[in-house]
């Protein structure tokens, strides 16, 4: 159960960050287009890799259940973080340029 628990919250993480990408893109938004497609493919970027964590943390966990070993730590999570920050900034850096 907490396999597919893990698998559903990376799922749901990677939905959400795609989500963000799309209304960048389709909402009015005052920031240079530029800037925008660039914060947007990031949190595309970040959403596949958010959705490919997720398949492998489920496996990952799957298997260490069936050892009963504690499963690896997965550091994906730190990069998603500093990803959206980047996204974020490249948004600021952009509203202050136009």
């Amino acid at each position: 159960m907490e396999a597919e628990r893990t698998f559903l919250a990376w799922i749901r993480t990677a939905l959400m960050l795609a989500i963000a990408a799309l209304l960048l893109v389709a909402l009015d938004v005052p920031v240079a287009e530029v800037w925008r497609l660039a914060a947007a493919g990031l949190l595309l970027l970040l959403a596949v890799t958010a959705a490919a964590q997720g398949l492998y943390s489920w496996r990952v966990h799957a298997r260490a259940a069936g050892d009963e070993e504690p499963p690896p730590d997965l550091r994906v999570a730190r990069w998603l973080v500093w990803g959206v920050v980047a996204a974020v900034l490249l948004l600021l850096v952009g509203w202050v340029m136009t």
